[in-house]
């Protein structure tokens, strides 16, 4: 009977251990896609990594923006372009890249909202961000 008993429990433990290893759960599989989309970015399209931080810099320090966190889509590296030019006299370099924005609202629910970052980057001066929802 005890055989039968530790015999039972062993075959549990092993079940329950299959079951814990199937899935991964789908927060962090967004998570992980979100990270690999970002390193695929830094990778393969390295002029964009000024607007990518500058971005991510507008959104923590500006308490009235329009979303609280952003994150890169695999999409983000394959239609993400820029544009060199002279405004003004000081050259300068537009990117525009489509990302995903957490909006700042402040539930119990994550809000996800497909987003487009436009930066500005004069050679001279500070660079300028705008956050829009993508439509």
């Amino acid at each position: 009977m005890k055989l039968r008993l530790v015999w039972m429990g062993a075959v549990s433990v092993l079940i329950s251990a299959d079951a814990l290893a199937g899935r991964v759960p789908t927060k962090y599989n967004e998570r992980y896609q979100a990270l690999y989309a970002e390193q695929e970015l830094f990778r393969k399209r390295p002029e964009l990594l000024g607007c990518v931080n500058n971005a991510k810099d507008a959104v923590q320090a500006s308490s009235n923006s329009l979303f609280n966190k952003v994150r890169f889509t695999a999409k983000s590296v394959q239609t993400a372009y820029v544009v060199d030019g002279i405004q003004q006299g000081i050259a300068y370099q537009r990117v525009v890249i489509q990302s995903e924005g957490r909006l700042r609202a402040y539930s119990f629910f994550e809000n996800w909202e497909p987003a487009v970052i436009s930066c500005e980057q004069p050679v001279v001066g500070d660079p300028k961000v705008t956050l829009e929802i993508d439509k």
